[in-house]
């Protein structure tokens, strides 16, 4: 199950243009292009007529020509033409999905109640000038939920992330969960070489907000702001269901910091890659040995699953309107 009534990221704005844009988001197959004046359009990847996708076909001005038997469609989803015929039956349409390009995204509705552009989630970061923004794209073969697991648990950094984030210390660090005006909040902080704080801030269905930052050990952390020692960023995490066993993760590291170090953005880009790989390689292990041998996702539960049991009551509060009580 998906939760429709709610804006989730289908592409990075850069990803659409004048050329047809094949993507299953939510289950649902849909086609992603430009018109000439450059405003974002989604259609179903299915030709009225027989079903063929029209991911096949190409545009031809502002419309989608089926490579079948040459149906044009609007974005509106309006067959506006068929050789060989006047006529266009009035069944000829094809359902097309409001879009909001916001925050150097395109956002996609595919709920039933109306899709109101204020309720973009805010992820101003990506395109804020005070902010310079490493960004990037992972296909993951695993359902969505794994990944908000995942992004949860602030322990597996210790475990998966050996060559990348993770050391011995932040499976140890004190760890505590908030649920909080439809969100859950899960942080971890500790001591060492530097003081470092990590609070993951997660809204279903699969939108992550990382703070994190690290300052000298033992500063005062406004004394450190003041002086410059701080290195804070904002972590941007955004899942959107590809199917039951598949998503696509939209992500970005922001700094306020060093913002037209050019070398610097693309060192980080290339190490959260790295980075997300190595999830990747687990969340997807993970989906293939669950298929193989259903169960719950939590057989065993440990106290470093609060975060992510929590953030699978919300998701479920979502999808069935029951009220979510805070776990002790």
């Amino acid at each position: 199950m998906f939760i429709r009534n709610c804006w989730q990221v289908a592409a990075f704005a850069h990803e659409l243009g004048r050329e047809i844009l094949p993507r299953t988001l939510c289950g649902e197959p849909v086609i992603l292009y430009r018109t000439e004046a450059g405003a974002p359009v989604a259609l179903e990847d299915r030709c009225a007529h027989r079903y063929v996708p029209l991911s096949l076909g190409r545009l031809v001005g502002d419309t989608v020509q089926c490579g079948y038997h040459g149906l044009c469609f609007d974005p509106s989803g309006t067959c506006v033409r068929v050789p060989g015929q006047d006529r266009i039956p009035a069944a000829a349409t094809v359902r097309a999905f409001p879009l909001v390009e916001r925050h150097d995204f395109i956002w996609i509705w595919f709920g039933d109640e109306l899709a109101n552009p204020e309720l973009v989630p805010d992820f101003h970061w990506m395109t804020d000038p005070d902010w310079a923004v490493s960004a990037g794209y992972h296909h993951i073969a695993a359902n969505y939920q794994y990944l908000n697991d995942n992004l949860l648990d602030l322990t597996h950094e210790s475990f998966v992330h050996t060559e990348s984030i993770g050391n011995d210390a932040v499976a140890n660090a004190p760890l505590s969960v908030e649920l909080r005006d439809g969100t859950v909040r899960a942080a971890a902080g500790f001591t060492a070489r530097i003081d470092r704080w990590h609070t993951t801030i997660f809204t279903p269905p699969g939108f992550h907000v990382i703070e994190n930052g690290s300052m000298p050990a033992g500063s005062d952390l406004e004394a450190a702001r003041a002086a410059g020692q701080t290195r804070e960023r904002r972590v941007l995490n955004l899942i959107t269901p590809e199917t039951e066993s598949g998503a696509h993760y939209f992500w970005a590291v922001a700094r306020p910091y060093d913002i037209g170090n050019a070398e610097l953005t693309e060192y980080i880009r290339q190490q959260i890659i790295k980075t997300f790989d190595e999830d990747k390689h687990i969340l997807e292990a993970q989906q293939r040995a669950l298929a193989a041998r259903p169960t719950s996702a939590f057989p065993v539960a440990l106290r470093a699953d609060a975060g992510a049991l929590q953030g699978r009551r919300l998701v479920d509060q979502v999808l069935t309107g029951n009220h979510v009580e805070a776990a002790e």
